[in-house]
């Protein structure tokens, strides 16, 4: 792996599995000043980090002043993730993330396939907002934290006839479960497909997860529509929630999130959320069922090498 140049005396390493603890507790603070709370969890990192095809060795950096971790950043595909911490911002680390992160991206992405890169910050985060602009990055597209006030419901609707919302059997439903997401988060635009492999290491396989807390949604025997919670310390969180394109509109959607967070609820967590964007077209729906927006996130990102371009060999 080649490093950046750095101040000094600031030194870069390569990552491994036994970082995930200080990345999450760095990310944590970061969190807690860009967005005014901390959000990642230690299974959310470690999920990502042991998801097929992320080599922490090769795809992961990390910055030391001495022993302190003081900036990291992943390249798992085209969305990537970077930070800087508070204390250390000011001194061109971005700038140096940011030249390893398109490198690595170019050398992750196949010979003719586009190779794009970039990453969601907090729309408060002015000074990420300018470092991407300055360096080519454009906004792509919003994406909205939303909460359900305490004390409010969804309201009851009946399902379709034939239709029931049961938590999924681990086992026997696992594909069909993932090709609902995949389908339908397939349909937004410039959406890096994911694998079944993937999606198991992001679900199932996280030390967390809830059987109970993946709801499915049937239609004689086919699974048409699903919820994915998360049960964090201080929030229930639905990850994903998808219904298949031919039974939309009929408030299945609107029944599964009605049911992971009352579920939530009945376990106690202090509030329930999720998270959309712009691509979606979903957040008239989480609006209109009395969901509020506490945070907004934009998505930068920048084309690196169109598709069709092969690479100059040396």
């Amino acid at each position: 792996m080649t490093f950046p140049e750095l101040p000094a005396p600031l030194v870069a390493r390569a990552g491994s599995l036994d970082d995930v603890p200080m990345i999450t507790s760095m990310t944590r603070q970061v969190e807690t000043v860009d967005a005014g709370e901390p959000l990642v969890t230690i299974e959310d990192v470690e999920s990502d980090w042991r998801r097929p095809g992320f080599d922490p060795s090769a795809d992961a950096i990390l910055i030391f002043d001495g022993d302190l971790l003081v900036a990291y950043a992943e390249v798992p595909g085209w969305r990537v993730q970077a930070a800087v911490h508070p204390d250390y911002r000011g001194r061109s680390i971005g700038t140096a993330l940011l030249g390893w992160i398109e490198q690595r991206s170019l050398e992750r992405t196949p010979p003719g396939r586009e190779a794009r890169v970039g990453q969601t910050i907090p729309e408060s985060h002015t000074a990420a907002a300018d470092l991407f602009i300055r360096h080519g990055y454009q906004r792509r597209h919003t994406s909205w934290i939303l909460r359900l006030p305490e004390g409010r419901s969804i309201d009851h609707s009946p399902l379709p006839e034939g239709t029931e919302i049961r938590a999924y059997r681990p086992g026997e439903e696992d594909y069909a479960v993932f090709r609902v997401i995949e389908d339908a988060f397939n349909e937004w635009p410039n959406r890096e497909p994911s694998t079944f492999e993937g999606w198991q290491a992001a679900v199932t396989g996280r030390t967390d997860f809830d059987t109970s807390l993946l709801l499915v949604a049937m239609h004689r025997n086919e699974v048409i529509g699903t919820a994915f919670g998360i049960p964090y310390p201080d929030e229930g969180w639905v990850e994903q929630l998808a219904v298949r394109k031919d039974h939309r509109g009929r408030g299945i959607a609107k029944a599964l999130l009605r049911e992971a967070f009352e579920e939530f609820r009945r376990r106690g967590s202090p509030a329930v959320g999720l998270s959309t964007d712009s691509r979606t077209g979903a957040l008239d729906l989480y609006l209109h069922v009395g969901m509020v927006v506490r945070a907004s996130w934009v998505h930068y990102s920048k084309l690196l090498r169109p598709a069709g371009i092969l690479p100059v060999l040396a």
